[in-house]
């Protein structure tokens, strides 16, 4: 097995799962983990034990034009642990805006997350991020999103 290699493809799972989150591309993003994901958000606050949980609370709150994120994930640290086990450590930095409540939540995290490969595919099997810090504010008088992703050519 060429560690780097497997590290690249881990790099790439978790580069579709934020892309999949931001763009509300579910059925890519859930298939991105393995069917009996948990996942841990915001220190264990968030808590779910499948894929199907994830997915569900996701689709809920974060999709279409009335909330819009942003997820990164940046300086990657992965162990490959044996074939079909790897470990990753990651820093997110994600933009939050939700229009109704006229707010933007920005910060950044540690996620901490464990691999399995399937049927010789990378999967998330565990997935969740401890805080670094979050701030929330007031978007302001005349904040407006003028384009995005779901509703191309309108004001927002």
């Amino acid at each position: 097995m060429n560690d780097l290699l497997e590290i690249e493809k881990i790099k790439q799972l978790k580069a579709r799962y934020l892309r999949c989150l931001d763009t509300n591309d579910w059925e890519s993003f859930a298939d991105s983990m393995t069917p009996d994901c948990q996942g841990r958000y915001n220190g264990g606050k968030l808590s779910f034990d499948s894929r199907a949980a994830i997915v569900t609370y996701m689709r809920e709150n974060l999709s279409g034009d009335k909330v819009i994120t942003l997820h990164q994930g940046h300086q990657p640290e992965i162990e490959i642990v044996d074939e079909g086990t790897a470990r990753g450590t990651w820093y997110l930095q994600d933009l939050v805006i939700v229009l109704e409540a006229g707010i933007r939540l920005y910060g950044s995290a540690i996620y901490s997350d464990l691999y399995r490969k399937v049927d010789g595919e990378w999967k998330i099997a565990e997935t969740g991020y401890q805080r670094v810090f979050e701030a929330v504010e007031p978007l302001g008088e005349g904040h407006k999103i003028t384009e995005n992703i779901f509703s191309r050519g309108e004001e927002v």
